[in-house]
């Protein structure tokens, strides 16, 4: 169908919270279409999940709702238990519970090992196998980010800059800055990134 789903859930349970998240803020369809330049037509297909749309398409009409990408992976209940040693601030993310986001077209995966949105941080693993040239989606959005290197070469593009990183090389930038992600390698990498405050 789609392209956007977490491990064990139907997409199409996730792209029709698009609709929740646009009810409960009252916006209508017509507005989301102003917001994001995406026809009513093709928005409320997306909603239905009858359309097939890009993660940078996703990405802009959460952006017009003002929530993370990964609002949308957000569960009912709570999956991520809190520590059992009595503390609240303590929570932990078991390696199985993990929320992932799949990508369109490839073996890019971003999961998210903080356990919601709710605090300061974002944190993400994201696996990706060598994409070319021309088919990574630029992004802008408040805050901060960093990323490290874990495995593998990675290309980050800020605005006209393109910076080729290797295994163990760190970067991090302004997320207002135009910026947009790719392996150009020839295997998989694997990169950490850390976002504040929360908005992919």
């Amino acid at each position: 169908m789609g392209n956007l789903h977490k491990k064990g859930r139907e997409e199409s349970e996730i792209l029709t919270r698009i609709r929740e998240f646009r009810k409960v803020r009252a916006i209508s369809l017509r507005e989301m279409a102003q917001r994001t330049g995406l026809s009513e037509y093709y928005l409320s297909q997306v909603e239905r999940a009858m359309a097939n749309p890009s993660i940078g398409t996703i990405k802009k009409i959460t952006g017009a709702l003002g929530i993370p990408l990964m609002a949308l992976l957000a569960e009912e209940e709570e999956t991520n238990k809190r520590s059992s040693g009595g503390t609240e601030e303590v929570r932990i993310v078991r390696a199985d519970k993990r929320k992932t986001l799949i990508y369109p077209g490839s073996v890019k995966r971003a999961s998210l090992l903080t356990p919601d949105l709710q605090g300061k941080l974002e944190v993400l693993l994201t696996i990706e196998e060598p994409e070319p040239e021309g088919s990574d989606e630029w992004y802008s959005h408040e805050g901060e980010e960093f990323g490290f290197i874990l495995e593998g070469r990675y290309e980050v593009t800020v605005e006209d800059s393109v910076h080729t990183l290797e295994q163990g090389d760190s970067i991090c930038f302004p997320s207002h800055l135009r910026h947009k992600m790719r392996n150009p390698g020839n295997g998989i990498s694997r990169t950490l990134w850390v976002i504040t405050p929360p908005s992919f």
